[in-house]
């Protein structure tokens, strides 16, 4: 990462200062868009890298073009990294957007990311507020900062919104029935989600909060939230992609891709700041919350794409999603390089901060779930082929 460091640490520092306004969608996601699209850079050949730094560029700039700056904050006068982290839990609490906004600016300035994380990754896994992407900003940020490029500071805007709505909070697991057995296991849990449909918006709060409120996540997930977190991470993983291989495209590009990217920065999050208990239930829930709103289908665990024609990968990525989720299935070992190749360059240069974010992310689960590579290969081939029939959608 060291020849990109510059780059990075410039676009930060752009991206790093909040708007006055409230933040839309482009807004929130540039900061976990840039850690990302860093991370990517790993896998881009030397033939597509300057195309690559000119999308961190592209990135940088266009938002510093849209809505004015927040004034930078005054100063503040902290007596010690704990008490920063006080002061900003109890600010986050009480709404206290200013202060929020100075405290994480100080955090971020003086707190290496990897003890940010750990500092307040309890405070914010829980919150339904910023879109619930907090977690995924302290998942990917120690995996990309420096010792003193202050890349914690990127907090800032995402801190400002979470203080922005403090009450919106999943806390159906808070008071759990001691006695209450298991009875199932956790993937047939997330199999067995009833289809509720969209509650009136497909936004991550209302959707997430109609998994709370029906009752459904607590039924299906009361009893599951002592799951091994890496059973768990396996488990949530592999029914996220599964929902973007089986489910119709209509919300391949923004909920099958959250079902992953959101649950899988979560769980990562267990034991890093967070008790595992709250990680394991938090993360299901998300994924619950998009099946119940989002889902067709009857997923199949025992799933396997039809097996179309071999050709190479780019061509099938343009031809259509099932083509390129065959291709990256079927694919024989010695082009599965290739294939990450293909996907992280195309990522890369793309518009699309949530295609980014999930192509990382399926790279980030293949890893972690090696004899389900195929799977998250499949389900990155699939998103990065809906955008390649969709080329112009998210341009603003």
């Amino acid at each position: 990462m060291g020849e990109h460091r510059a780059l990075i640490t410039k676009a930060a520092e752009v991206i790093s200062v909040p708007k006055e306004a409230p933040a839309n969608s482009f807004i929130l996601h540039a900061p976990l868009e840039l850690l990302a699209r860093t991370l990517l850079l790993e896998r881009v050949p030397p033939t597509s890298i300057d195309q690559a730094r000119a999308r961190i560029e592209w990135l940088a700039s266009t938002y510093e073009a849209a809505d004015p700056p927040m004034t930078p904050p005054a100063p503040l006068a902290v007596a010690s990294h704990d008490a920063a982290v006080d002061r900003f839990v109890k600010a986050l609490a009480a709404g206290e957007l200013d202060e929020v906004d100075q405290l994480a600016t100080w955090l971020g300035s003086n707190v290496p990311a990897a003890d940010l994380q750990h500092a307040l990754a309890g405070a914010v896994v829980s919150s339904l507020a910023a879109a619930a992407h907090a977690s995924i900003l302290l998942f990917l940020l120690p995996r990309v900062a420096g010792d003193d490029d202050h890349l914690g500071t990127l907090l800032r805007g995402p801190a400002r919104e979470l203080a922005r709505y403090p009450g919106w909070q999943l806390r159906w697991f808070e008071d759990p029935d001691p006695d209450e057995p298991a009875s199932t296991s956790l993937v047939d849990a997330l199999l067995d989600v009833p289809v509720l449909g969209v509650p009136g918006s497909d936004f991550i709060f209302p959707i997430m909060s109609q998994a709370e409120d029906s009752g459904i996540a607590p039924k299906l997930l009361g009893g599951l939230t002592g799951t091994d977190p890496l059973a768990a991470r396996r488990d949530l993983s592999r029914v996220a992609a599964l929902s973007m291989l089986q489910e119709p495209p209509d919300h391949a590009a923004y909920g099958w891709s959250h079902c992953l990217t959101m649950p899988q920065a979560v769980i990562a999050l267990a034991g890093h700041g967070t008790p595992p208990r709250t990680a394991v239930a938090v993360a299901a829930t998300h994924v619950v919350g998009f099946r119940a709103a989002l889902g067709h289908n009857e997923l199949r665990a025992d799933y396997a794409p039809e097996r179309l024609p071999s050709i190479g990968i780019g061509e099938a990525i343009d031809e259509s999603r099932d083509h390129a989720a065959s291709v990256a299935w079927y694919a024989a070992d010695e082009d599965v390089d290739g294939i990450v190749t293909e996907l992280a360059t195309r990522a890369s240069l793309h518009h699309d901060a949530h295609l980014a974010k999930y192509t990382q992310a399926c790279f980030d689960a293949a890893h972690h779930d090696p004899e389900q590579q195929r799977l998250y290969l499949a389900a990155a081939a699939s998103l990065s082929s809906w955008w390649a029939q969709h080329p112009s959608d998210g341009l603003f």
